[in-house]
């Protein structure tokens, strides 16, 4: 057999030239191995990691947001929206960032309660202060 790139003679079964390191048409390439040992069987295609929802990292920023500016709630309570569909859109599309619009809407509920808290007591001392 003889190379198609640049015509050397070379054994039968290569998948590739020892001259010029070209493929040969017709033969299967010998398994690829990386540096921890695994074999990756030739001709199987890569699998990518799923990307991260942005919905939810936005989520999980608005919850952090809120811990520093929390406006009585209001800015919890975004977070805790922006969380909850976060979630679902990471569910239906089947992307990363399930646990990030978790923390972000425990955090962002922790602000709800908070800010409830907060107009609670600027209540009861207005009240405090008309009587």
């Amino acid at each position: 057999m003889f190379c198609t790139n640049c015509g050397k003679e070379i054994p039968d079964d290569s998948a590739f030239c020892p001259e010029c390191g070209a493929a040969q048409p017709g033969t299967t390439p010998p398994p690829v191995s990386n540096a921890n040992g695994y074999v990756k069987p030739a001709g199987q295609s890569v699998v990518q990691k799923a990307p991260y929802n942005t919905i939810c990292i936005v989520g999980l920023v608005l919850s952090c947001i809120s811990l520093v500016l929390n406006f009585w709630g209001i800015v919890g309570i975004a977070a805790t929206v922006v969380s909850v569909i976060g979630l679902i859109n990471c569910k239906q599309k089947n992307e990363n960032g399930k646990g990030l619009a978790v923390i972000g809407i425990i955090i962002g509920s922790l602000s709800i309660i908070y800010g409830v808290f907060s107009l609670v007591s600027l209540f009861s001392l207005i009240a405090e202060m008309g009587a």
